[in-house]
């Protein structure tokens, strides 16, 4: 071999040394041993846990906990990768921080594919909760319990207050069924209403229709009050991965005149943000079609 070609393979030998010199790969580290935590540190400051798939010519296939798809890393990338519970001195542990990826804000913060406008469905919460802002005046806060539990609470500006507790179950994966009872209370006199009903729910959380039977009730103080059945019906289908169009129509049955309130709407998902907009029809009114727009958080 001439000087040349020797200088020429002894340079590219230190440049890949060089590249990867930085990676501090423990020699406790199991690759795929799911009894280990790992940590995996990156140039750039941030730190997962989670465990080690497969390590690869320049490559790292690193499973971050809770999340059931594998991200790759550079290895040229990574300062760190070893035991979560070591100690080492030669690196300086940065903030934890989470991935920001599209991928996993799905997975982390699901769509709320489970609410319609007017009841509850028995569709398991997928994520926490959400918060929603519709037409700027009501404010409402729908949270998971526990996994047959949820709670929601809210608003209508200026002296309405409205909350709703909600138990459900899964039957099978298509069948759910539930009770809620959703509770209006007017501030500035005695009025309230209160409305109670069972509700099932065909289908899975992409595409279901979801009926509900129950009373609504008008309470005049503490004594008198007047009783109207109330149905629901509704359905919702996620056509893409960020959008889905629902519909949910209302019927309450009084005494001399029964109220029809059929609504149509579109979700659309942008990262841990959901918009919503479609139409109210409320018949025999001033306003047969109110515009709806509302804005959703998911937490």
């Amino acid at each position: 071999m001439s000087i040349k070609n020797a200088l020429l393979s002894l340079f590219a030998f230190l440049s890949f040394y060089g590249m990867n010199a930085q990676a501090i790969i423990s020699h406790q580290l199991r690759v795929a041993d799911s009894t280990q935590l790992h940590a995996l540190f990156t140039a750039d400051g941030h730190q997962f846990f989670g465990l080690t798939q497969y390590i690869h010519d320049d490559t790292v296939g690193f499973q971050i906990r809770n999340l059931s798809t594998t991200k790759t890393f550079l290895l040229s990338n990574i300062s760190f990768l070893g035991l979560a519970t070591a100690s080492f001195s030669t690196v300086e542990e940065p903030t934890p921080v989470e991935p920001e990826d599209e991928e996993w804000i799905r997975e982390k913060y699901p769509m709320p594919l489970n609410q319609l406008l007017y009841s509850a469905t028995a569709i398991p919460y997928a994520s926490k909760g959400t918060y929603r802002n519709t037409m700027i005046l009501v404010n409402q806060v729908d949270s998971k319990i526990s996994k047959n539990f949820s709670f929601s609470g809210g608003a209508l500006v200026p002296a309405l207050l409205m909350g709703r507790l909600q138990a459900h179950a899964s039957a099978s994966d298509m069948l759910h069924i539930g009770l809620a009872v959703q509770q209006y209370v007017i501030l500035w006199d005695e009025q309230s209403a209160t409305h109670p009903y069972a509700m099932v729910t065909v289908g899975q959380r992409d595409r279901y229709l979801n009926f509900t039977m129950g009373y609504w009730i008008d309470r005049y103080g503490f004594r008198s009050s007047d009783h109207y059945p109330m149905v629901t019906l509704g359905g919702s289908f996620a056509f893409a991965q960020d959008w889905r169009f629902f519909v949910e129509g209302a019927a309450v049955f009084q005494t001399y005149d029964n109220l029809m309130l059929p609504s149509f709407n579109f979700s659309n998902r942008r990262r841990k943000s959901v918009l919503e907009f479609g139409v109210l029809a409320i018949p025999d009114t001033d306003f047969p079609l109110l515009p709806l727009l509302s804005y959703q958080r998911i937490f």
